[in-house]
């Protein structure tokens, strides 16, 4: 049988703005951890950067070949903000099963919109306005949030009588979206984090705030091992049939009880987090759900 062939792009983090950062652990990044598992899997391994993609008379190149030369194209993140659009564009043109996730869907469906339907109450807008006549009308605490933030960066708990906070907040960023939700007081026993790779469910922990409120271990949340169970596990499974129909084979679905908190499909980061807490590699258990996938 011949040998398969994978090629990630990947941009190691630096100080230069990114679409999305790479990954939740900074050591145990998707950029390392990734290209070893198809290495320990046989496969024939190819890292690129973003910016190394191009277009000629044959088509998009890839390290001098053809995308049709690849058995997986595996774009880890979206890579630096400049060339953002352009090289969408030309992702956008290589036949979508090439790819670990279809570029057109893996921007439409990245961001805190997606899968709204299953999250606490939201309401997403860049109109103060409108968020301060939300919080007047029901009373209690809300999260704000970024829409373009990652690792927890410029989450907050507001309530009605802060509306000079949340005008502050959002002249900051001039035009700028911003989500506000219904804060969920279980979030201070944790988030739940699983990992799914191909339709298949790689494994779950419990990310733990430690100051009730952010739950991504880049604000020093505690990872502990747990069991998905009960409403959670009907939620991911329902989120999960999704992902399979969408054809994205690489996802993370954060939940609090019977809530999602999002989806990311642009870079998930946990599967360092995964062979730390259980003490084994998972990296094969990634290969065998991309093989079956592709």
């Amino acid at each position: 049988m011949p040998q398969k062939k994978i090629i990630f792009l990947i941009t190691p983090p630096t100080n230069e703005p990114y679409a999305i950062t790479v990954a939740e652990e900074s050591i145990e990044a998707n950029h390392v951890l990734l290209p070893k598992a198809f290495v320990n899997c046989g496969w024939a391994v190819t890292s690129i950067t973003h910016k190394a993609l191009s277009l000629g008379p044959g088509g998009i190149l890839l390290a001098g070949e053809p995308a049709a030369h690849y058995d997986l194209i595996w774009p880890v993140g979206f890579g630096p903000k400049n060339g953002f659009l352009d090289r969408s564009g030309l992702l956008a043109s290589i036949t979508p099963t090439r790819l670990i996730t279809p570029t057109s869907t893996q921007i439409l469906h990245h961001g805190k919109s997606a899968w709204v339907e299953y999250c606490p109450e939201t309401y997403i807008t860049n109109n103060p306005t409108t968020l301060i006549n939300v919080m007047s009308a029901s009373q209690g605490a809300w999260i704000l949030k970024p829409m373009a933030g990652s690792y927890g960066r410029g989450v907050q708990t507001i309530s009605a009588e802060q509306t000079q906070l949340l005008e502050l907040t959002l002249a900051e960023a001039p035009g700028a979206y911003f989500c506000l939700q219904r804060f969920l007081p279980e979030i201070a026993l944790g988030e739940i984090r699983t990992l799914v790779v191909g339709g298949k469910i790689i494994g779950s922990y419990l990310r733990k705030p430690t100051n009730g409120l952010q739950a991504n271990l880049s604000q020093f949340a505690n990872a502990e091992k747990t069991v998905l169970e009960g409403p959670a596990a009907q939620l991911v499974a329902a989120i999960q049939q999704d992902l399979v129909d969408k054809r994205i084979g690489f996802a993370s679905i954060d939940t609090v009880g019977k809530w999602l908190m999002e989806v990311n499909i642009a870079n998930p980061g946990g599967l360092g987090t995964l062979n730390r807490l259980y003490d084994r590699d998972f990296g094969s258990q990634v290969v065998a759900a991309v093989e079956g996938f592709i």
